[in-house]
């Protein structure tokens, strides 16, 4: 095993939050959820430097009326990623880097924190599931 010649810089920092919950809904065993994501990636414009940064935004029934599920989320993450010289020559490897391996980092970060912010609205704590950004 050996390092990556694919790495993030410092710690992700959440850019936005937004939270509500439904006082009303009861939970009567399992809801589906519903996730959407979106992700965005903020190339250098100095082809000199081998960084980006990506931004994951990450919506839990946002699509839905308030009144229809427990709780909407609105998160969004960002991590600064870099790469070494031999990297930034395989295009094709460093898109997929980025469109795959930054998001699947970043999420990373967002389970334990959406888990953390049900538990202390004092609901039953959601864990998404894992995801796969290959896909």
């Amino acid at each position: 095993m050996k390092e990556s010649r694919f790495q993030i810089i410092g710690k992700p920092k959440i850019t936005k939050i937004q939270f509500e919950t439904n006082k009303e809904f009861v939970f009567n065993g399992e809801v589906s959820i519903e996730l959407n994501s979106n992700i965005k990636i903020i190339k250098n414009t100095d082809e000199q430097k081998h960084d980006s940064i990506v931004v994951l935004n990450l919506g839990i029934f946002t699509s839905k009326n308030l009144s229809d599920v427990p709780f909407r989320i609105d998160i969004e993450v960002e991590g600064h990623f870099m790469w070494d010289d031999k990297l930034a020559e395989d295009t094709f490897q460093l898109d997929s880097m980025l469109k795959q391996n930054a998001p699947a980092i970043l999420y990373s970060y967002l389970r334990p924190i959406i888990t953390l912010i049900t538990v202390e609205a004092n609901i039953p704590p959601l864990v998404i599931p894992l995801m796969n950004f290959c896909e």
